[in-house]
């Protein structure tokens, strides 16, 4: 099985569940808060220091996307929570939104691509338009 480019419904519920373990298993090991490299990417997207917890985001909301309407419900549910949390004031709630939001979108072009309705290339550019820096 390949998890690079999935085929067909299988091949995203594997890469779902995939995405929604190594956020479980990075969470209960602690590896979820680490320093992870974020060279290229949008500034906006990793400010106050939320490295780690900017690809937890894009791992959960991916791998809730490639699960079809249920995933997509609990991606929407936890992305309220954020969205009740940035209205409270708290900073990291709004970085977490903008996460959220690259994620649905990052989501969409992998799940169009897994479908084949776009091409490598267009995928490609889709995913560095939504999260790189541009130069």
């Amino acid at each position: 099985m390949s998890y690079g480019e999935p085929e067909g419904v299988c091949g995203r519920l594997a890469m779902g569940m995939f995405l929604l373990r190594r956020v479980y298993e990075e969470y209960l090991s602690g590896e979820a808060t680490r320093g992870l490299p974020v060279d290229g990417i949008k500034k906006g997207l990793v400010a106050h220091g939320r490295a780690g917890q900017f690809y937890r985001h894009l791992y959960f909301h991916i791998g809730c996307r490639f699960l079809g309407w249920p995933g997509t419900l609990a991606s929407w549910l936890m992305h309220q929570v954020d969205v009740r949390q940035a209205a409270t004031g708290r900073m990291e709630s709004a970085v977490e939104i903008k996460d959220n939001v690259a994620a649905f979108a990052c989501a969409k072009v992998l799940v169009d691509r897994s479908r084949r309705s776009i091409s490598r290339r267009e995928g490609a550019e889709r995913l560095q338009e939504i999260l790189a820096e541009r130069a």
